[in-house]
């Protein structure tokens, strides 16, 4: 069988390494198109922490993607183990704090999680216990809400780990190359049937074209209607959201485990990188401007981290980020088939807190769909984001 994934971001990446494990493998072969490098510096992923934070994104989301967040940092460990490269995996909680003018919303949240979930462990800190869990936090602030389960990954070494295990588990094309990896290659058509469906794409300057049995389309935002061709499947009710963020060198400021801050209009976090690096942010922007960022978006981050910790102000800026994250008007993921096509999308802020339930359901329609067959699908009580085309 002859497969494309066309996006070679976080899930174009964790479905290919996970067709070529199959026992089928050895008689599929799988063609990756990447608009971008291999580095995927343009890609959502690489603009991300890495947060596994279900009960923190729990206030702003729907109650299956906190679930299906606690599902996948059960999930978490094993797919990072089965690769070679490390990649940083910490589930030692998070740390809710507000300032004293924002205690009403950081008090709503208490009483959010008390009322909704309430299975799930969570302690209010006074300052001498904040103190003593992360001294540097607790100089700032009198009171937090410890959330012992969070986690948090390093988004950016997952992508490059990914991409090594890829290349190491393909074979040579002296032996029989499994996956060809197209790199800096635009697809402008996808024309699909019941019977395979046609890519349409441009590489070097010149545009080519190529027949697969099966189609699996991971792009994002390159699925909306403003930026795919109206014969390149564009997704209706497909929107970007616009998030920013920085990268900071700290190495005075010491603190152990993500950090949010409650504010009225955002949620910001800190998240800890270890070697003193920590990625702040996120605005949520209604936008589909990917440009740099925004002088009022930097104020308002960096003033944000400075009033956590002071330490922050002689940090160095190493780099701000802005990109646009994929998400439909119900914020929630989807995965679309029609004949040979598997639309896999949606996944907005919440990429890398669901992406191994998302794989997990995915893999479960693509082997329906090459088998032909109806097996029951994983999590169906939490995903219900299958569409029929």
């Amino acid at each position: 069988m002859n497969i494309a994934i066309v996006g070679a971001g976080l899930m174009g990446r964790l479905l290919a390494l996970s067709l070529l494990r199959q026992k089928q493998s050895s008689s599929v072969t799988i063609t990756l198109f990447d608009k971008d490098n291999k580095l995927a510096h343009h890609s959502a992923a690489y603009a991300a922490a890495g947060l596994l934070t279900p009960l923190g994104e729990s206030l702003h989301c729907q109650p299956n993607i906190v679930s299906m967040g606690f599902e996948s940092l059960r999930l978490w460990p094993s797919l990072l183990d089965s690769l070679h490269e490390h990649t940083m995996f910490q589930q030692t909680g998070a740390i809710m704090v507000s300032h004293e003018q924002d205690k009403g919303d950081y008090q709503r949240f208490v009483r959010h999680l008390k009322n909704n979930y309430p299975e799930q462990a969570s302690y209010s800190l006074n300052r001498a216990e904040l103190l003593e869990l992360e001294p540097e936090i607790g100089r700032s602030f009198n009171q937090a809400l410890y959330l012992p389960q969070e986690g948090q990954l390093g988004n950016r070494r997952l992508l490059v780990a990914l991409r090594k295990q890829l290349e190491k588990e393909s074979p040579h094309a002296s032996t029989g190359n499994r996956l060809n990896w197209l790199s800096e290659c635009q697809v402008v058509e996808i024309n699909t049937s019941e019977e395979s469906s046609s890519l349409g794409y441009i590489k070097g300057g010149d545009k080519h074209s190529q027949q697969f049995d099966l189609v699996i389309d991971c792009r994002g935002t390159g699925a909306t209607s403003k930026n795919s061709h109206d014969t390149c499947a564009p997704l209706a009710d497909l929107r970007s959201v616009r998030g920013e963020l920085f990268q900071l060198f700290a190495p005075e400021v010491n603190i152990s485990r993500p950090v949010r801050l409650m504010h009225p209009r955002y949620q910001l976090y800190i998240a800890p990188k270890g070697k003193g690096f920590y990625v702040v942010g996120a605005t949520e922007i209604e936008s589909d401007d990917d440009s740099p960022m925004t002088v009022r978006s930097a104020m308002e981050l960096l003033s944000a981290a400075y009033s956590v910790h002071p330490g922050f102000a002689e940090a160095n800026i190493r780099q701000h980020v802005s990109q646009c994250r994929p998400a439909f008007s119900d914020n929630q993921p989807k995965i679309t088939v029609q004949d040979t096509l598997i639309q896999v999308n949606g996944l907005f802020r919440h990429g890398f807190l669901i992406a191994p339930v998302v794989l997990k359901q995915t893999l479960a329609v693509i082997d329906n769909r090459i088998n032909n067959t109806e097996i029951a699908l994983p999590y169906a009580d939490l995903f219900s984001g299958i569409v029929a085309g």
